[in-house]
């Protein structure tokens, strides 16, 4: 069954745009990190979201990519602030909810139309950091 299931999953993702991928991947983390109610859903919840955010801090260290100079640095702010609040959520505690808020915010943007650049100037750092950052 497993064979199956990662089949259907290749196929799904070579019929995906990227845009519906990295909205797929923000509705998951989303998902886990809200349903976070004991210490191993919790884990699991935060080691997601941090993979996302390391792919995306990846992604705009390339020089390859697509994406305007402004919208690199500040994903990559945003990118190493959300790795590092996980990273401390893992060891401390603390609350989810400002992953939460981010992460809702960026599936805000890539649900929206295309923008060619994004509306923010720059990201603070915080609990708050990075909210309304794109309308990419």
């Amino acid at each position: 069954m497993n064979y199956g299931i990662r089949r259907y999953n290749q196929n799904t993702a070579s019929t995906m745009s990227p845009r519906d991928i990295e909205i797929l991947a923000f509705e998951q983390a989303i998902r886990h990190l809200r349903a976070a109610h004991d210490q191993k859903s919790r884990l699991h919840a935060l080691n997601l979201n941090q993979k996302l955010w390391s792919a995306i801090l990846r992604e705009t260290g390339t020089d390859n990519n697509d994406f305007p100079q402004r919208l690199r640095a500040n994903l990559s702010k945003l990118a190493l602030w959300a790795t590092r609040y996980s990273i401390n959520a893992m060891m401390h505690g603390v609350t989810l909810k400002p992953l939460v808020d981010v992460n809702e915010d960026i599936l805000e943007g890539l649900r929206s139309p295309s923008t060619p650049e994004a509306t923010s100037t720059d990201v603070r750092s915080g609990d708050d950091a990075g909210r309304k950052l794109l309308s990419v």
